[in-house]
């Protein structure tokens, strides 16, 4: 009977170690690769931390072209030329979900005044106000072209220049020259155009609207190309033109450099702070299911 016992025994050792592997190990630890596919799989369904706040630092870079407006044109002698100078601008903005920005800083753009005068030789004068304008830009994305916590996609923009002006004297200029006034030129008039440029000594503001696109290089670094309007609400720089015959001030017209006008640009951003958020599962099965 004692042998009997032991042979059970033995046997019941020898099945144990058998059907211990045939049983599931929930103490050991998963290995990487299956924590890494389960974690693609909780990605694909819920989406990853995503950015709620973040502050960035930019630089851009932009061509911008305006013309001063012109009332009195001396019947063609005068006219009024657009001009295009590179321009360049340091912003600090704060961004929200990447659906809402808002950003301020300083920018290096002229303002124009330029006079043609339309003679047997074309004459050129251009006048510049002081170049420098505070800026403060609101934006919306209003298409995301990749994940919505990648930050690239179309966004919507608009804001407001602020622009100091000194009151200097920017420049003046005066050309004579003669007119006759018969086929025979026998009559001979005196003509004489001078002008004056000041700018003005009050503040002046720009309404700019338009579109960028911004594209994520890096977790921190961005690239967006801008194109946008400008609407000057004030003249900046001023210049008063008198049109002279014998002495005697015949006509007088004003250009008035507001800045109106378009502008193309670079930014890059650098994001020095960002605050972000894993999404809740719960807030996405929703609560009433979970019971």
């Amino acid at each position: 009977m004692m042998k009997r016992y032991l042979s059970f025994l033995l046997l019941g050792l020898v099945a144990l170690p058998v059907l211990g592997q045939e049983m599931a190990d929930y103490y050991r630890l998963p290995d990487k690769q299956q924590q890494h596919h389960q974690y693609e799989r909780l990605l694909a369904r819920y989406g990853g931390a995503y950015t709620r706040d973040r502050w960035y630092f930019s630089v851009s870079g932009f061509l911008r072209t305006d013309r001063a407006q012109l009332d009195n044109s001396f019947n063609g002698l005068i006219g009024s030329e657009s001009v295009t100078k590179p321009g360049w601008s340091a912003m600090i903005g704060w961004a929200y979900r990447e659906r809402w920005a808002v950003e301020a800083g300083y920018t290096r753009s002229p303002i124009h005044s330029e006079i043609l005068v339309n003679s047997g030789y074309p004459y050129t004068f251009r006048y510049s106000n002081d170049k420098q304008a505070l800026v403060l830009r609101g934006k919306h994305m209003i298409l995301s072209t990749s994940g919505p916590w990648r930050r690239s996609g179309f966004w919507l923009t608009g804001g407001v220049w602020l622009v100091p002006n000194s009151g200097q004297d920017k420049g003046n200029f005066s050309l004579a020259g003669y007119g006759f006034r018969d086929w025979r030129r026998e009559k001979v008039d005196t003509l004489r155009l001078s002008g004056q440029t000041v700018t003005n000594r009050q503040p002046t503001a720009i309404l700019e609207a338009g579109v960028e696109y911004n594209v994520r290089l890096t977790d921190r670094i961005d690239m967006g190309f801008s194109v946008r309007k400008l609407w000057g609400l004030g003249n900046s720089l001023t210049s008063n033109v008198s049109y002279v015959i014998n002495g005697r001030e015949a006509q007088q017209a004003q250009f008035q450099g507001m800045g109106s006008g378009v502008s193309y640009g670079v930014t890059f951003r650098y994001t020095y702070a960002a605050r972000r958020i894993m999404p809740n599962v719960l807030d996405i099965q929703g609560k009433h299911r979970i019971r």
